[in-house]
């Protein structure tokens, strides 16, 4: 009970203490290559948020508190916001050495091993509890970026160990698109918003189509050990389809540690050897074939407190009918950047929407800017300026 009572007194003392804005650009110490997706957070605090393409990031944080930076294959680094000046800070991220070895630990086949790391995962993550997110999504359409959302959105997470409910709030949200014809916005391919956290703490996908007694048959799977100077020690599942199968399949791998079986990484994508097995679906006015996707999903403990921080979803799409032939792709990210136990909410702020452009233009501020949102990167400015000047606008409620 002291040990709780002095870390809620901290916690307290850190937020009502003065916040300031940081910034740093995040390089490898050896390569001087930028470090992407490492997490940043303020220490004993939710806060936090990602370097984005080019290792930069930005965060707003207490004088007075420390600043973690981690990534898998990293030294992770604490650092006194003191040390972070007016300027962009440089941080070199030490590799952590680490030496990928096979090993034979289990008695049991890998897949029954990964399902019982799932099922761990699963089961530990913290419910109750309110996710600050910053989520933001680009479309291409034949090469062309032709659409842009990004918002701040509040995922009121509940539920079982069973099954994950997610109740979506958006904040504030902005959303650009070359055209409004019928064709454009007739997109399917886009990322549900209403699932983006639900969909990885249930962990349904992957059981889904990997490990589920239908699937797990069609992989093949390997277990190796990741140890580093200090001693630690992950565990990395990959999988990835046999040859003879002949079928649109995933390769990928969970790393996770062995002792808490809690994952901190999934990362999976359409095998290339498996590409050309690319299956058509049939729509009323069009045909659709799935030639590429990609999913990475990072999670972390804070406080004893488990859950997803970052995730990235790829996709590419041809679509096609008499008249029309087109390739789509999309690019969605969305980070936490901020949780804290769920008080309760006001239901008729929830939002049925599952796309952002769904939903009238609405800010007070430029968020994009503030709330630990992933900085853009310089290609990424001028996507979005080129768009904000040709495109449709939602215009703002009232």
């Amino acid at each position: 009970m002291k040990k709780f009572s002095a870390l809620l007194l901290l916690i307290s003392t850190l937020s009502f203490a003065q916040n300031t804005v940081i910034r740093g650009l995040i390089k490898d110490a050896v390569s001087s290559e930028p470090v992407i997706a490492a997490s940043i957070g303020v220490q004993n605090l939710g806060l936090g948020t990602i370097s984005n393409e080019e290792g930069n990031f930005q965060l707003t944080a207490p004088e007075s508190a420390k600043i973690i930076v981690s990534c898998l294959g990293y030294k992770t680094l604490a650092i006194p916001v003191s040390e972070f000046q007016n300027n962009i800070k440089l941080i070199a991220l030490e590799p952590a050495e680490e030496q990928l070895e096979e090993v034979m630990v289990t008695k049991v086949p890998l897949h029954e091993y990964l399902m019982e790391v799932f099922q761990t995962s699963k089961a530990r993550f913290n419910k109750p509890i309110l996710l600050h997110t910053y989520y933001r999504e680009f479309v291409k359409s034949n090469g062309k970026h032709v659409k842009f959302s990004d918002g701040m959105l509040d995922y009121h997470i509940s539920g079982t160990t069973k099954k994950t409910k997610s109740a979506l709030v958006i904040k504030q949200n902005r959303s650009f698109f070359l055209s409004n014809n019928e064709e454009d916005e007739d997109s399917r391919a886009l990322v549900n918003i209403q699932t983006a956290i639900s969909r990885s703490y249930d962990f349904g996908y992957f059981i889904e189509t990997l490990l589920d007694e239908k699937h797990y048959e069609d992989y093949e799977f390997m277990l190796k050990s990741k140890k580093d100077k200090s001693g630690g020690e992950l565990y990395v599942i990959s999988f990835e389809p046999k040859t003879s199968i002949e079928k649109p399949l995933f390769k990928g791998w969970v790393t996770f540690d062995p002792k808490s079986k809690l994952i901190y990484e999934i990362e999976t994508y359409t095998a290339p050897t498996h590409e050309q097995y690319a299956k058509t679906i049939n729509f009323l006015v069009a045909k659709a074939a799935i030639l590429n996707m990609k999913y990475k999903v990072a999670f972390k403990l804070v406080n004893n407190n488990y859950l997803m921080y970052y995730s990235n979803r790829y996709g590419k799409v041809r679509i096609w009918n008499k008249k029309h032939n087109y390739l789509e792709e999309w690019r969605s990210d969305l980070i936490v950047t901020d949780f804290e136990k769920d008080q309760g909410y006001d239901k008729k702020l929830v939002s049925k929407q599952k796309r952002l452009y769904d939903k009238p233009t609405q800010y007070t501020e430029k968020f994009w800017q503030k709330n630990n949102a992933i900085v853009l990167t310089d290609e990424e400015e001028k996507v979005i300026s080129s768009l904000e000047k040709d495109a449709i606008v939602v215009p703002p409620t009232e």
